[in-house]
C-alpha cells in the first residue's frame, strides 16, 4: 500500500471514530421508569439506544408509540409513491410499555426530502384521528425552522399536510415542543421553549393547522413535559428547573403539576420521588402515560 493510501485510510478511520463519538455524545439511551401511583418511582430500564428525546402517544388499538430522532438510522421514513423521505425521525412501539422495538410509519404526499429538526410529536384529534407535528431543519442561513404537520386515520400511516400557517409576522418556529388539544375551549396549544426556564411560549389554534396567537405562560417545570387528561383536570409531568437547587446538576427529576385549562399550572403537594442519589436513576418526562397498572415515564 502506498504512503498516500495509508494516510487516506487513516483519515477515514479517524473520521469514522469522531462521527461515532459525536453520535454517542449527542444522542441518548431511552429509558422507561415505572410508578404504580405516579409518585414513587419503583423501577427503571433502558429500552432503546442512540435515540433522541421521545414524545409519545397511546393509539386507539392500545399500542404505545414513541417518536424521536433516530441516530441509528438517519434515513427516516420514505414516501413509497414519490421516493422522497422525512429524514431523521424514528419510532418505537410497545404493547406493554416495557418492551419496545423500532417501527417504520408510513407517509405519503411528500414533495421533496425533508430533514426533521427536533422530535416528531403526535396528538389525537377530537374525531379520533391523529396529527403529527415536526420541525423542518432548513439548510439556508438565517431561514427559520418551521413547523409542519401530517394527518393520519389510524396513527400508523400519515399524509403530509405541509407548513402550518399563522398570522402575518407571527413566529411559527418550535423545537422540543409539547402539543395538546384542550377539550373545554376546543383549542390546540403548542408549547415551546422561552428565554426563561419557568416560562413557555404557546401557539394557539382552533383547527390545529392555522395558529392565530403566540403568548407566554408561567410553568413550574422544565421542557419537555407530558400532559395526562384526568377528565376534570390535567396532570403534567416535566423536569425540575435550575431554581429548584437540587443537589445534582442533572435536571431529570420529574415534577408533577395540575391544571384546569392547560395554561395555568400549579405543582402538587406530593412530588415524584425515587433513588436519585443511590444509583442515579433519573426519569425523563418526554412522554408519560397512565396505564391500567400505573404510570410509565419515557
Amino acid at each position: 500500500m502506498k504512503k498516500s493510501e495509508i494516510i487516506i485510510a487513516g483519515i477515514v478511520i479517524l473520521s469514522s471514530f469522531f462521527i461515532f463519538l459525536y453520535i454517542k455524545n449527542n444522542s441518548r439511551a431511552v429509558g422507561a421508569c415505572y410508578s404504580s401511583d405516579g409518585i414513587n418511582i419503583e423501577k427503571a430500564k433502558k429500552i432503546a439506544g442512540l435515540f433522541g428525546g421521545s414524545s409519545g402517544i397511546i393509539l386507539k388499538d392500545g399500542t404505545i408509540l414513541l417518536g424521536g430522532l433516530d441516530f441509528l438510522n438517519r434515513e427516516g421514513i420514505e414516501d413509497k409513491e414519490t421516493g422522497f423521505k422525512l429524514r431523521g425521525v424514528g419510532f418505537l412501539i410497545s404493547k406493554d410499555g416495557w418492551n419496545f422495538s423500532r417501527f417504520k410509519l408510513g407517509i405519503t404526499n411528500l414533495n421533496r426530502d425533508i430533514i426533521a429538526y427536533g422530535d416528531p410529536t403526535i396528538i389525537q384529534l377530537p374525531n379520533g384521528d391523529y396529527r403529527m407535528y415536526f420541525t423542518e431543519k432548513t439548510t439556508e442561513q438565517y431561514m427559520p425552522d418551521i413547523l409542519m404537520s401530517a394527518y393520519s386515520k389510524d396513527g400508523y400511516n400519515y399524509r403530509f399536510e405541509g407548513k402550518i400557517t399563522g398570522e402575518s409576522n407571527m413566529n411559527l418556529t418550535a423545537v422540543d415542543f409539547t402539543a395538546f388539544y384542550e377539550k373545554n375551549t376546543k383549542k390546540y396549544y403548542i408549547y415551546t421553549r422561552s428565554d426563561n426556564f419557568d416560562e413557555a411560549e404557546v401557539l394557539e389554534s382552533e383547527d390545529g393547522r392555522h395558529f392565530a396567537k403566540r403568548f407566554k405562560i408561567k410553568i413550574p417545570f422544565g421542557f419537555q413535559f407530558s400532559i395526562i387528561n384526568e377528565k376534570d383536570y390535567y396532570v403534567a409531568y416535566g423536569r425540575h428547573i435550575p431554581s429548584d437547587n437540587k443537589p445534582d446538576s442533572n435536571l431529570r427529576y420529574p415534577v408533577k403539576a395540575i391544571s384546569k385549562d392547560g395554561l395555568h399550572w400549579e405543582r402538587t403537594k406530593e412530588q415524584p420521588i425515587g433513588p436519585w442519589q443511590r444509583n442515579r436513576t433519573y426519569c425523563d418526562t418526554y412522554a408519560v402515560f397512565k396505564l391500567f397498572d400505573g404510570y410509565y415515564f419515557y
